[in-house]
């Protein structure tokens, strides 16, 4: 199951576009969503909403108003134990048939059935369910009727679970993890009763719990007056609300249970400094909070106007830190900024700092005078009105494909509302209302925000990392802190530039050449300078255009003295920028557009993929031509890099699985002298001026090259581009092909044994089975299946029957080059006392495979596989891979008619042909990693 514990690792924190709730107001023209809903005599909510994105499915949500903080001391755990037991027998569906009905049907376990816990909620999910099988529908229900407050909790599969909860702790329980919750619990939650609610429990708790004490936990708080059901999708929603009404109206609320109370963190005003130190950590990181009480009283327009003025504060503060980070004088290497919601009552101002090696006290005081100067400056004009820009192309491309927001996302607002008994905003009124209000922000309106925020709670500082790291003393830490006080930093200046991406007129090709694309009505064009760019208009997402280009080739053609900076040639053309473009100007230049471009160099290819709208079709053409003939390459972007590497390198070095990882990856290719490893000797021969040479060698020849566009566009006007940007580019009649230089297993099996000293001891597993075969689409897809059949198989063994391990993951596929072959991965962690029996049970399971397949899981694979045929029929990303996969392996391409055929086609003796195949090839390595016991 899926855990969420609100653990906010700060260098990578991501936000989307978030939604906001709140009470009705006429006066502001607000508009609830239109969602039918309603409460039961027995205090359970529904909510049902009509939307056809996917059309004919419906996905279902079981929300409880219950978490790990409702959790006494000696019930730790509990609340995940419970998520667990859900899925394993109610009242109507015995031990597992529940998801194997569920599976039948072709709804996936683990994609489209799950769950999560957190400190105050449980959520339970059905997905993408087909709608027009009534009986199915009725069996979700009755289902979820039966996770309301009929689990059988039996003492035989209560005892099962214990081992896998074990081994989803186990697996959990990282270096980074251990770190996060020391400083939560001694910092963020200190003084609450979340501090010590982790959900993931306490492993004694769960190890040793009578199973009376889990049936009393379930009984007093999975209750109906605690739990809503949310169903979004293509359903009638007249007929649904009297099916939740007959299904759900009869559970009883029991009486005399406890009030589900609320809890508090307390703020506090005072200074907090944490080290927290792990010897599996690498360089140190520093993470600055402060605690703020989190405000549930606005009105829905107040909260619209604050997330869009957070919104702002966010991406305008942390493109300021990037830039100033990138001066040769920082002492930083990142920085990055947030304010979020950690637990109910509490949201958090938050920065994350990679600090530069030995310059722990310095980047905290940089960093801390860049929040002090936005705080009593905010930004400036241009930085204002160049995300305003940003933030309205965001809000108008998602009005244009408001039909395209999916059940999930819906459902998603609707239960985040109901635990915060609030309603949900229509879609259409939540995004116009944005677009108005967002012309008339101001500066003052940031900072009023920003100093909300900044003024209240007391200062966190803690710093993780490497046990073997000296840390500044707390007297210095406070001197800082202190001093940031008193500082009174001027206003942030920057530099802005005029420049234009492309000057000069370009020639232009003509179009020598025009064919169709088998399958689909796609055309292929062939430029005089030798391009080939195939265009397949779609309506499936309003005015999105993607692209894709690839060549053969790769680092494949490269001498392995040039192997190194072929890893980082095309990512330090990124950190430099394009043309005559940094990568700030570069990035000024391009906000308030819709535009995304990548270039990489993989061992048999180059390839580059990108998006747009379509109004920025032509600045996407500016950039991929320029990509060819202009890429850039700074000495500033290059010692960036190599900084980050190093620090990336001493993480790795404390990794205990890195060496382990390296082996697997010299074993794969036989020792090869072309597999290049992450380490000191690799750093040492980057070059700037070699790393360029690379890039130009690759990224070069247009007539190499396979252009395709898939979306939303014009046909004759997205040609006279293609004419003018692709046919710009420079072409040859050389015509390249990837070379095999033979990087595969040596035969027989290949064993990766190794022991590490381990803070959570674990085995990890990984094992490759790697050997020649015919590529068709029709092996691929076997292949495909035979990981399914495997994972299915390990799941009960393995996972049910052992409770060896959290998870494993077997998965199957094939390769077209450098020659046609397949590899076959099966994967986890696991209890180390296990290890001997679980690999056996690896081998067994492909050798059983070999002999029978299981009919029923080869039904419901199968049944998978074609629900999602349907599902991802209008998904412009679905059909670019289908075009890039034919043109790549020079095969057509299948309609949804023919890959439908196909996968009937597929029977169990097909299975059991290729499984003998993959046993009689002689390619094995086999990775093992064990805890060296002292």
């Amino acid at each position: 199951m899926r855990l969420h514990i609100k653990r906010y690792t700060i260098l990578l924190l991501a936000f989307c576009l978030q939604i906001s709730f709140g009470q009705e107001n006429n006066s502001s023209g607000f508009q609830p969503a239109p969602i039918t809903s309603g409460v039961l005599d027995n205090g359970m909510h529904y909510y049902i909403m009509h939307n056809e994105e996917p059309e004919n499915r419906a996905s279902f949500y079981f929300a409880q108003n219950v978490g790990s903080i409702l959790e006494d001391d000696t019930q730790q755990g509990l609340a995940h134990f419970l998520e667990h037991m859900a899925f394993n027998g109610t009242r109507h569906f015995k031990d597992k048939e529940m998801l194997e009905y569920l599976e039948k049907n072709g709804i996936k376990f683990g994609a489209e059935i799950n769950a999560f816990t957190s400190f105050d909620e449980t959520v339970y999910n059905i997905n993408r369910v087909p709608v027009q099988n009534q009986q199915l529908l009725d069996s979700v229900l009755l289902a979820i009727h039966d996770w309301s407050g009929y689990l059988l909790l039996t003492d035989e599969e209560i005892d099962n679970e214990r081992g896998v909860i074990k081994e989803e702790w186990r697996s959990r329980n990282t270096p980074r993890s251990r770190a996060s919750d020391k400083i939560f619990k001694e910092g963020v939650l200190k003084g609450s009763k979340y501090a010590n609610r982790m959900s993931i429990g306490k492993m004694e708790v769960v190890d040793n719990f009578h199973y009376d004490a889990l049936r009393n936990y379930y009984s007093q708080w999975y209750r109906p007056d605690q739990q809503a059901l949310i169903v979004v999708g293509d359903v009638d929603v007249q007929k649904m609300e009297e099916k939740i009404k007959n299904t759900f109206k009869n559970i009883p609320l029991r009486k005399n249970l406890p009030a589900r109370g609320t809890f508090e963190v307390p703020l506090g005003n005072g200074f907090t400094y944490i080290t927290a130190t792990d010897k599996e950590l690498g360089d140190p990181v520093i993470q600055y909070y402060i605690k703020h009480k989190a405000d549930n009283s606005l009105s829905e327009v107040e909260e619209v106007q604050q997330s869009l003025q957070y919104q702002l504060v966010r991406y305008i503060f942390n493109n300021r830190l990037s830039e100033v980070s990138r001066a040769e004088t920082s002492p930083v290497l990142s920085a990055n900024f947030s304010v979020s919601n950690f637990v109910r009552p509490l949201d958090i101002l938050a920065m994350g700092v990679q600090p530069k090696k030995d310059s722990l006290l310095p980047a905290l005081e940089f960093t801390l005078a860049e929040l002090k100067r936005f705080v009593l400056h905010g930004a400036t004009t241009a930085e204002l009105e160049r995300a305003k820009a940003a933030f309205r192309t965001n809000l108008e491309a998602a009005l244009k494909n408001i039909d395209k927001r999916n059940n999930d996302a819906y459902a998603t607002a609707i239960y985040s509302a109901y635990f915060k008994q609030k309603e949900v905003p229509d879609y259409r009124w939540n995004l116009n209302y944005r677009l108005a209000y967002l012309d008339t922000i101001n500066n003052e309106n940031l900072l009023e925000y920003l100093q909300k925020y900044y003024s209240t709670g007391g200062n966190i500082v803690a710093f993780t990392g490497s046990d073997t790291v000296k840390y500044p003393a707390e007297e210095e830490v406070v001197n800082i802190v202190n001093g940031i006080k008193d500082l009174n930093p001027e206003p942030f200046k920057e530099e802005l530039s005029d420049k234009k991406l492309i000057n000069t007129k370009l020639a232009g090709a003509t179009i020598i050449n025009k064919e169709k694309v088998k399958g689909i009505k796609a055309s292929t064009y062939t430029l005089s300078n030798g391009a080939r760019v195939t265009l397949y208009p779609t309506d499936y997402d309003k005015e999105q255009v993607y692209f894709h280009a690839f060549s053969p080739g790769g680092k494949s053609l490269l001498p392995v003295q040039l192997l190194p900076n072929a890893l980082i040639t095309t990512f330090l053309a990124s950190e430099s920028g394009l043309g005559s473009m940094d990568k700030i100007e570069l990035r000024k230049y391009l906000q308030g557009t819709q535009t995304s471009l990548s270039v990489e160099l993989n061992d048999y290819e180059e390839q580059m993929g990108g998006k747009s709208t379509w109004n920025d079709v032509e600045t996407l053409m500016k950039r991929i031509y320029l990509s060819f003939t202009g890429p850039r390459f700074d000495d500033r972007a290059m010692e960036i890099i190599k900084q980050n590497l190093e620090t990336s390198l001493i993480s790795k070095k404390k990794n205990v699985q890195s060496d382990f990882k390296d082996s697997l990856q010299l074993a794969q290719s036989n020792y090869s002298n072309r597999e290049v490893l992450f380490n000191q000797q690799l750093i040492d021969n980057l070059s700037l001026e070699t790393a360029e040479t690379v890039y130009r060698n690759r990224i070069t020849n247009a007539a190499d090259f396979n252009f395709i566009f898939v979306g939303d566009f014009q046909t004759g006007k997205l040609l006279e581009l293609v004419k003018t940007y692709i046919g710009s580019i420079p072409g040859t009649s050389l015509e390249e092909k990837a070379l095999n230089h033979g990087m595969k297993p040596e035969k027989g099996i290949t064993k990766v044994h190794m022991k590490r000293t381990m803070e959570t001891p674990q085995t990890t597993v990984n094992i490759y089975f790697t050997g020649v075969m015919k590529y068709t689409a029709k092996n691929r897809l076997i292949m495909n299946i035979i990981g399914q059949l495997l994972s299915k198989r390990y799941l009960e063994r393995i996972r049910e029957e052992e409770g060896g391990s959290y998870g494993v993951q077997a998965l199957g596929y094939m390769q077209h080059i450098p020659e046609d072959s397949f590899i076959l991965n099966i994967g986890f962690s696991c209890n180390p006392e296990k290890t001997n029996q679980l690999v056996k049970i690896v081998y067994e399971d492909v050798e059983k495979l070999s002999r029978e397949v299981d009919s029923d899981e080869f039904i419901e694979i199968k049944n998978n596989l074609k629900k999602s045929v349907a599902e991802n029929k209008e998904n412009n990303s679905y059909w670019m891979n289908k075009i890039v996969r034919s043109l790549k392996n020079k095969m057509p391409v299948l309609s949804e008619k023919e890959v439908l055929q196909m996968i009937d086609s597929v029977k169990e003796k097909d299975i059991k042909e290729i499984v003998q195949k993959i046993k009689e090839q002689p390619r094995v390595v086999e990775g093992i990693l064990t805890p060296l016991i002292q």
